[in-house]
């Protein structure tokens, strides 16, 4: 499946922003993005792709940036590139990577989640029951060099598949290089901090962009003619 065209929610104030020129993402993993546009000029967008002067370096670098800079405050414009990785029931493993990030973001960094994609969309619009189940990150500072990071959670036995990714929450950009992903002991110790994202103020965002859209007034259908 090429979750690149993933589809969210159907509310005015959700959109899903992946730019048509967005530089060429790296096999199996793909780009994930919700935005909430309640202002004019929408929220921002985001891209993903591998930045091509590093290709030419032996280390693929994997970069993700907000377009389109909003004139208003958004709440939980969050993007990612991801991938899922399946067979990880019951045991504990890493995500690690180095990482950079420029100023400006409000979270960057990488997470990991159980469940398949679109696990920080439903984060991002406060669907129910997300707070019992928050994707849990390793964020990174803005800084001129690269951090290497990890994130380390315990796979729920019953989850039949398993979300890792590089996100960023607002406006800036994050780059990632060297990931890697292992299975490790008891003995390491999970992370606990979850991804930067206010659900909290995310689903009040929806529940307000549903009450604006209830009391619109009826519209006919446009072009019911199918000219």
């Amino acid at each position: 499946m090429d979750y690149r065209a993933l589809v969210t929610i159907p509310l005015a104030a959700l959109v899903l922003s992946v730019s048509a020129a967005a530089p060429r993402l790296p096999d199996d993993w793909h780009l994930e993005a919700i935005v909430h546009h309640m202002q004019p000029t929408g929220g921002p967008g985001y891209e993903a792709g591998l930045d091509p002067a590093a290709e030419a370096t032996g280390t693929p670098v994997l970069r993700l940036r907000s377009t389109n800079p909003p004139q208003l405050p958004v709440p939980a414009s969050v993007g990612s590139v991801s991938q899922q990785a399946s067979g990880y029931g019951g045991q504990r493993v890493r995500f690690s990577a180095d990482v950079r990030a420029a100023s400006g973001s409000r979270w960057a960094g990488l997470y990991m989640t159980p469940g398949g994609p679109n696990q920080l969309v439903r984060t991002a619009r406060g669907a129910p029951g997300v707070e019992h189940r928050l994707p849990i990150g390793a964020a990174v500072p803005p800084a001129t060099d690269w951090q290497r990071v990890s994130v380390v959670i315990d796979v729920p036995r019953e989850a039949p598949l398993l979300t890792v990714g590089l996100a960023l929450v607002g406006e800036g950009e994050v780059a990632m290089r060297r990931p890697s992903f292992e299975v490790v002991g008891r003995d390491v110790p999970v992370t606990t901090t979850p991804v930067g994202i206010d659900w909290a103020a995310a689903r009040e965002n929806v529940a307000q962009t549903k009450r604006v859209m209830a009391a619109l007034p009826p519209a006919p259908l446009v072009n019911a003619q199918l000219d």
